[in-house]
């Protein structure tokens, strides 16, 4: 078949080839054999899909794409058991990043290979095994303040610590939550779930002891028995009010520097908590060595204090209820409770604990250093019920 080659038409021609690798049609240049890859928008799982742009290039050659995912404001996508299918020959993809970043999130989805040998046009591409979880969104209006500084007074070793009080909510399982003063926003995929209220006061040191901490005041003024184990407040038991989706709140939890109540969240929207605490009080829950000191060697007995007040009948040392204490020594050292366990040798231990509600037992607690081995050994002491609390002195062989 004849040619007509003009300079208008037809201004470079490469004959005796299987193809046409260029020309020039005017002043247009064209590439017969470049690829096209275009595409519709992606369906599959209700999702919503960006949809990849057109690109051309030749047959081998690096191909590189994206295109996103999204699901409602209450979904949160994460990559799950990713498929995508209809895509042309060379090319694969992957989610690349937003995988599991919260509700609302948007996943960034990378097409990578090679240009095809053939153009694809209008590529249908089919979206699955993305993880789809909706969540509720929750906001719960808590109490931060009720508790004036004025009543912060350390009324069991006399004198005011400075202690501060901070408050906080933790709604198990919550993602992309948000925490402003006394409130919390977040989403949860399911009900119901375990809502801790907390409030936690910082450290303050004096005179032997090495923290301070707050408490409830009770009945009995310091006495741990009656503040934690029986719940007693400034006013009584310390109770919770809630409004909304939120039950329980009644039993109060006592932690080595916070107290904390158990609640359940059992729907969505606006819930809110309020206390009756009117007043919180500073002293020690902690024990501390009275003697002998540090270094001292191969000591027969020790001498355990409670904020260095005085009679036994409040605190660690009260009689009102029973307390669980234990006593271990390191490096061989084995110990005993004398007078209160039965009689050694038969059951020196390197740990012994006992549940007591006779005083103060840490006068009678002996060593047996013969299976020590060489330079130091350390006591730990630690009451662990009702509250806890633990001190550790380091002593010589």
């Amino acid at each position: 078949m004849p040619i007509k080659i003009s300079a208008e038409s037809l201004s470079a021609i490469k004959l005796g080839a299987s193809d046409l690798s260029a020309a020039n049609i005017g002043v247009t240049r064209i590439y017969p054999n470049d690829i096209t890859v275009s595409y519709v928008a992606p369906t599959g799982q209700s999702l919503t899909y960006t949809t990849p742009a057109t690109l051309v290039g030749s047959p081998g050659a690096a191909y590189t794409q994206t295109f996103t995912i999204t699901g409602t404001s209450l979904q949160a996508l994460s990559t799950g058991a990713f498929a995508c299918s209809g895509l042309p020959a060379g090319l694969s993809a992957a989610i690349t990043a937003g995988s599991g970043s919260g509700v609302g999130n948007t996943l960034t989805v990378t097409i990578s290979g090679t240009f095809p040998n053939v153009s694809s046009l209008n590529t249908a591409l089919t979206i699955s095994g993305i993880s789809i979880v909706t969540y509720v969104q929750y906001t719960i209006n808590y109490d931060s303040g009720t508790i004036s500084g004025s009543n912060l007074a350390d009324n069991c070793t006399g004198g005011n610590s400075t202690n501060t009080l901070s408050y906080s909510v933790n709604v198990a399982n919550a993602i992309s939550v948000t925490t402003g003063s006394g409130t919390q926003t977040g989403y949860v995929p399911s009900f119901p779930q375990t809502v801790t209220y907390t409030l936690t006061s910082d450290v303050v040191s004096l005179t032997l002891i090495p923290e301070t901490r707050f408490y409830f005041a009770g009945s009995t003024g310091c006495d741990i028995c009656n503040l934690y184990a029986d719940d007693q407040g400034a006013n009584g038991t310390i109770q919770l009010s809630t409004t909304g989706n939120l039950t329980g709140g009644g039993t109060l939890y006592a932690g080595a520097a916070s107290r904390s109540w158990y609640l359940s969240l059992t729907g969505g929207g606006t819930s809110s908590i309020t206390s009756n605490v009117s007043a919180m009080y500073g002293q020690s829950n902690g024990l501390y060595f009275t003697s002998p000191a540090a270094n001292t060697v191969q000591p027969a007995s020790i001498g355990i204090g409670q904020n260095g007040y005085s009679p036994n009948n409040y605190g660690f040392f009260s009689q009102v209820c029973a307390k669980t204490f234990t006593a271990s020594a390191t490096n061989g050292v084995r110990v005993f409770f004398q007078n209160i366990q039965s009689n050694p040798p038969d059951n020196w231990a390197s740990s012994q604990t006992i549940v007591y509600s006779g005083g103060n037992p840490f006068g009678n607690l002996i060593f047996d250093y013969n299976q020590a081995g060489a330079g130091t050994f350390d006591v730990t002491i630690t009451c662990s019920s009702p509250v806890y609390a633990t001190v550790t002195r380091t002593f010589n062989l």
